[in-house]
C-alpha cells in the first residue's frame, strides 16, 4: 500500500493515495497503469480533528507513475474546494 500524500489549501487538509491497478496479463511490463485515487478533504481545526470526507477521483488515462496519479488527485481535491466539480462539496465540513 502506497503513503498517503498530504497538502493544505485553502484551510483544508487533502490527502491523496494513489493505489495501481493489477497489470492486465497481454500488457507489457514497462507499460503505463490505471490508479484508482481516493482523496480525503478535512477542514483544519486548531488542535481538534475535524470532520473528513472521502472521494473518488474519476476514471483516467493510465499513467507511468504513482507521482503523477497523485498530482491528479490533489488537482482533483483542489476543484472539490473551489467548488468546480458537480455533486461534490465540503460545505458540510
Amino acid at each position: 500500500m502506497s503513503e498517503p500524500f498530504t497538502e493544505q489549501y485553502k484551510g483544508f487538509s487533502i490527502g491523496v493515495q494513489a493505489l495501481r491497478r493489477a497489470k492486465e496479463p497481454d500488457e507489457a511490463p514497462s507499460a503505463p497503469r490505471h490508479f484508482d485515487i481516493v482523496v480525503m478533504i478535512s477542514r483544519n481545526a486548531s488542535g481538534e480533528r475535524g470532520k473528513s470526507e472521502m472521494f473518488g477521483v474519476p476514471e483516467h488515462e493510465p499513467l507511468d507513475d504513482q507521482i503523477a496519479a497523485h498530482k491528479i488527485g490533489l488537482q482533483y481535491a483542489r476543484d472539490i474546494i473551489d467548488g468546480k466539480v458537480e455533486g461534490s462539496s465540503v460545505d458540510k465540513l
